[in-house]
Order: C-alpha cells, then sequence, then structure tokens
C-alpha cells in the first residue's frame, strides 16, 4: 500500500451494470479514518455507514464532486470530476485521516464507488494541522474500466 492507491468496491461495479446508477447523480468525498488494508473491496453493498469518517476543521464531513462525467473511448470507460479544492491546514483538522472514500451520494445507502490510500505507509495518518492537502484524481480519472 502507498499513497494514492486506490481500489473499486465490486458491488458497485455491478449495481452500476445493473443500471442502478446515473451519471446524473451525485457523487461526494469523505476522509476516513480507517486504513486502507481494512477495506475489504468484496464487501456485499459497502456504505458510508461502514466506514469511521473524520473530520472538523477545514476538512468538511462531504465534499461533493463537481463535473462528474461518464465517457467512453473505444474500449475504455473512464468516470472522472473536477479534482476537489485544496483543503488548507488548520489547528482543527482530524489528526486521523487515512483514507478518502469516494461514494454515490445519491443512493439510498451512500454506496462506495472507491478508496484511495492517503498515507505513506498505510497507516500513519495525514498531518492536516500542519500541512495543507491538494487531492488529485489521476490522469485516468477517478477509475476507469475495460469493456470488450
Amino acid at each position: 500500500m502507498a499513497q494514492g492507491d486506490a481500489k473499486q468496491f465490486r458491488d458497485w461495479g455491478l449495481k452500476k451494470d445493473k443500471g442502478e446508477y446515473a451519471e446524473t447523480d451525485t457523487y461526494t468525498l469523505a476522509f476516513l479514518s480507517d486504513t486502507y488494508a481494512t477495506i475489504n473491496i468484496d464487501s456485499t453493498n459497502p456504505q458510508l455507514s461502514n466506514f469511521t469518517v473524520t473530520s472538523g476543521g477545514n476538512i468538511p464531513a462531504a465534499t461533493n464532486l463537481v463535473n462528474f462525467t461518464i465517457t467512453r473511448l473505444f474500449g475504455t470507460v473512464t468516470f472522472d470530476a473536477d479534482d476537489p479544492a485544496q483543503f488548507p491546514k488548520d489547528a482543527l483538522n482530524p489528526t486521523d485521516a487515512r483514507t478518502l472514500l469516494v461514494y454515490n451520494n445519491t443512493s439510498t445507502n451512500d454506496d462506495g464507488l472507491q478508496v484511495f490510500d492517503l498515507t505513506t505507509d498505510g497507516s500513519t495518518p495525514l498531518d492536516l494541522v500542519n500541512n495543507d492537502l491538494t487531492f488529485q484524481f489521476g490522469a485516468q480519472g477517478i477509475t476507469i474500466g475495460l469493456y470488450n
């Protein structure tokens, strides 16, 4: 596990393929104190309430993603959104942020889409009290899927 690693929940893919989600749904970020290793992508119906959200200071409990899109180029489907704004350091920011969850805020149970590791070693939380955080999705978007 390394900073920036990501894993997508398999149930999200299943529900997406069944047509339970729409491009117009609202997707949201939440900082978690859960470690990346403890988050099981095979869990059934992972939802926001299954995780420990951490917030305070300049770290909101929920940050809606702007301009969420689903695009397809040949056999590659990309899910993307604008990168969130910088999260400035603050004495009241949480001291236990380890992962970042993207979830579908429109779904009834706030279904999890993907989780990102924010740590450098899998367990040490970010120092958001003394350091600003700029989080950016990769050049490939939030997540990509290959379809044949």
